[in-house]
Parts: C-alpha cells; sequence; structure tokens
C-alpha cells in the first residue's frame, strides 16, 4: 500500500508540476503565435464538424421535406402487387382513435393517361403531348394540416371543396417549368403548352377496354423537391372517388403525424391492428427512397475523407510548433534537467500545452458550430435542386469528434518533446 501511494504521489507531482511548466510557457509564449494555432484548431474543429455535417445535410434536408411534404411520420400505402390498402375504412377509424396521432391524410390515387392538347392531332412523327402520371385525390382540410399543401403552389391557386373540374400538376411534369426540360432523356416525356388555365382530359383505365375519362381546367402548378409532389396531378378526393369504378372506399395512401419518438411504436401497433389485412407500413425514415440512402452513404465517407485530411493537417501543425518550441528552448530544458526535474514532467509540460491549445480550439468550434452555424442554416437552408441543405450537428457526434482531436494532439504534442528531451543535458546546456 506504501509504496502504491508512493507511486500515485510521485505522479501526482509530476502532473502538477508538467501543468505548472504548460500554463507559464503558453503566458510567456507570444500572443499571436498563440491565437494563430488556437485558430487553426478552431478551423480543424469546423473542418472534422461542420464539413461534415453539411454533406449529410444535403440528404438530411431530403429525409426531412420528404417527411414535412409527403408522409408524415409514418406512411401506409397498397402492399406490392396490390392496389389499394385493405380494410381502409376499419383503419381509419382505428387511427382516428388515437390521442397520439396529430393529423391523418387519406388519398385516392390512381395512374391515368393525360392529354394536354384537346383539339390538335399530333403531325405525322410528332409524339402525342400526353404523359403517364398519378392521380391523386387529396382531402383537402387533412392535407393541410398535416403537410401545408398549399405553399407547394408556385403559380396560380390551391384547389377548393366546393369546386368541381380543376386539378394542380406537378411543375417537373411540364415541359416550361420541369428541372429536366433541357434533357434528351429516353422515356422521358412532357407535357408542352400546359399552364394554369390549361384543359387537360384524363384517361383512367378500368377492367376491359373500358376508359373513364375526364376533363380538368389546371387551376394551379405546385413544386417541391419531393418527387411525390412535382410529379403528380392532384384533384379532390371525392372526385377521384366518383371515377373510381371498384374498392371506391379503399384508399391507397394514408400519412400520419404524430412524434417521432411514438412513428415505430405505431407502426407495430398498425401492423397488429391489421392482422391478415395486407399493406406496407412504414415509418418515414423506411420509406424513404433506397438511391437517397446510397447518397447518405456515399456523403458521409466523403465527409469522413475530408475530416481525416483535417487531423493530418492538425497534428502537423502542432508537431512542428512542439517542436520549435522545444528546439529554441533547449539550453532551457537542459538546465531543468541539471536541476533535477524529471524528463517526463518536462514532457508532460509541453504535452499539457497542446491539449490546452486543442480544448480551447474545440471549446469555440463548439460555440460557433451549436449557437452560430447550426442555428444559421436551420433559418436559411442552402438551395440544392434535390433539397434544403441543413448543417447535422450532434452533441454525440461533437463529442466524439472533440475526443479524435485531442488524442491526436496529445500524440503530437508528445513525439517532438520526447525527441528533444531525451538529448543529453549537458549538450542541450552548451547549445550543442
Amino acid at each position: 500500500m506504501r509504496r502504491i501511494a508512493h507511486f500515485f504521489g510521485q505522479y501526482q507531482i509530476a502532473f502538477s508540476v508538467g501543468w505548472f511548466l504548460a500554463i507559464r510557457s503558453i503566458r510567456h509564449s507570444s500572443k499571436w503565435t498563440t491565437g494563430l494555432i488556437v485558430f487553426i484548431m478552431v478551423l480543424t474543429f469546423l473542418n472534422l464538424v461542420v464539413v461534415s455535417g453539411l454533406l449529410r445535410g444535403l440528404i438530411a434536408g431530403s429525409f426531412e421535406a420528404f417527411r414535412q411534404s409527403y408522409s408524415g411520420e409514418v406512411i401506409i400505402t397498397a402492399a406490392p402487387k396490390q392496389e389499394y390498402i385493405e380494410n381502409s375504412p376499419a383503419l381509419l377509424s382505428y387511427l382516428r382513435g388515437n390521442s397520439r396521432i396529430q393529423a391523418i391524410s387519406a388519398r385516392y390515387a390512381a395512374s391515368v393517361q393525360l392529354l394536354g392538347t384537346l383539339n390538335d392531332l399530333p403531325d405525322k412523327g410528332e409524339r402525342p403531348n400526353k404523359i403517364g402520371i398519378r392521380l391523386v385525390g387529396i382531402d383537402l382540410p387533412s392535407e393541410e394540416k398535416l403537410t401545408g399543401f398549399s405553399r407547394f403552389i408556385m403559380s396560380g391557386e390551391m384547389l377548393r371543396d366546393d369546386e368541381e373540374g380543376y386539378a394542380l400538376i406537378g411543375a417537373n411534369m411540364l415541359k416550361k417549368y420541369s428541372a429536366f426540360a433541357d434533357a434528351n432523356i429516353p422515356g422521358l416525356d412532357l407535357l408542352s403548352d400546359v399552364e394554369v388555365g390549361s384543359r387537360v382530359r384524363v384517361n383512367l383505365s378500368v377492367e376491359g377496354d373500358t376508359v373513364v375519362s375526364k376533363e380538368f381546367i389546371i387551376k394551379g402548378i405546385v413544386k417541391s423537391k419531393v418527387d411525390e409532389i412535382s410529379t403528380r396531378m392532384f384533384i379532390p378526393a371525392k372526385e377521384l372517388k366518383r371515377m373510381l369504378p371498384v374498392n371506391k372506399e379503399q384508399y391507397q395512401e394514408v400519412a400520419i403525424k404524430t412524434d417521432a419518438a411514438y412513428a415505430p411504436v405505431l407502426v407495430g401497433e398498425i401492423r397488429q391492428f391489421m392482422g391478415p389485412y395486407q399493406a406496407r407500413i412504414q415509418t418515414s425514415l423506411e420509406a424513404v427512397p433506397s438511391f437517397l440512402r446510397d447518397v447518405e452513404t456515399t456523403m458521409s465517407l466523403l465527409g469522413n475523407s475530408l475530416s481525416s485530411i483535417a487531423l493530418v493537417v492538425a497534428a502537423t501543425t502542432i508537431f512542428i510548433v512542439i517542436f520549435i518550441n522545444a528546439i529554441t528552448k533547449r539550453k532551457f530544458i537542459g538546465i531543468m534537467k541539471g536541476i533535477g526535474i524529471s524528463p517526463k514532467v518536462i514532457e508532460l509540460s509541453y504535452v499539457f500545452q497542446a491539449i490546452i491549445y486543442g480544448l480551447v480550439g474545440s471549446a469555440i468550434g463548439l460555440f460557433l458550430t451549436f449557437f452560430v452555424l447550426k442555428p444559421y442554416f436551420a433559418a436559411n437552408p442552402i438551395n440544392f435542386p434535390f433539397s434544403d441543405g441543413i448543417l447535422v450537428a450532434t452533441p454525440d457526434g461533437a463529442a466524439l469528434r472533440v475526443a479524435i482531436l485531442l488524442v491526436v494532439t496529445l500524440i503530437a504534442g508528445y513525439i517532438p518533446a520526447k525527441m528533444i528531451v531525451g538529448r543529453n543535458t549537458l549538450d542541450a546546456i552548451l547549445g550543442r
């Protein structure tokens, strides 16, 4: 026990003296040099957290837009090879009885042919002005409560429940507004000469050769960075319900708004309620298209690669600073060794200097990240064609990066100190 106490007592003294020497060295060093080192550490931390956070934020913005604009926290769609959600009326009654659900939007949907030119037939060799499109019937108040649908209207007006024969169409299906209008993509058809006020015809194929046709006036054009908005056509749910020949009470989509933490639990409860009835029940994250997940993985790898480069730069900077600092103080180091100060204590003093630089730089970086940059990008997202980019930064992730930065800084400070302190004491004193 006495040996253990003596051992810990020696290390306590070594740490105390090393800390004293580190603080003294920083206080007497050039303020410009200290400020430059801290500035480099701040930039390194921001490179670790912010750059990778922005790259991930490009895709996180897409996920968030998908949730807010289309799916809610839980989305229920028809099972594979099924045309509708089985037992839809009972399911909606069950959902409306759940007090934790904030909003529900039940949608009808059907694949139709949309003719954009009613009077003029195409010339010989010219493609007809028609496209295949998903026609969606929405309950206007419910959809507004869940997604704020009216905010997507870029031209024209919102639909009204007391009107018939009017429709909204996604901008990406019109040649005048689509971002792909100039791209020569095989199989991509867009409507020409269709805008607000144009009359179009919907052809809905049913069993056999029967076709249900109806004309609509385009009342508005909707645009979003979510394809489920910009590539569809929308009419009131009751109007599409009358066009459907069968299964008029069965919905094709049900979006649910609730607490994010409750969403996985709700999915389990709905699956239990549905029993033998078939439907695809997913949280918003599960329903996100797979290609976005692939892009997210790529962005994470790219961000980690850039962060690795930043760590190398920080380690090199600390190594050079500590090495030069120790070289210029060789005589002082030799005198300290000559009067009996342990080489380990001197090494600790330089390690403590490196850690102090890392801690100060990380603290400033944390403040800038969570109190300046993250609120700024939340209020002013980066406008990309496929998403509104935000800054993704979490306390857990930032803490991990601080730990990595401090470890790298500690190693970068220890190696040059070990090299200089290990030299012959007399040579150091005489400057040889």
